[in-house]
């Protein structure tokens, strides 16, 4: 594994951790909403770059 999927494995686990938090805990519908965006973004950039070094290989 190279750094670019450990970083983007963490940063995907931050994100899905908040799953746990109650709904009170995120009311702001904005705050949900940039939470949603950048799972999509980070989820996307790991595919990205996998097919990228897969590309590569």
């Amino acid at each position: 594994m190279d750094f670019t999927q450990v970083v983007l494995g963490l940063a995907l686990l931050a994100v899905s951790s908040l799953t746990f938090a109650g709904p009170s805990a995120l009311e702001s519908h904005v705050l949900v909403y940039v939470l949603t965006g950048s799972a999509l973004v980070i989820g996307a950039g790991a595919l990205c770059a996998d097919l990228a070094r897969d590309a590569r290989v």
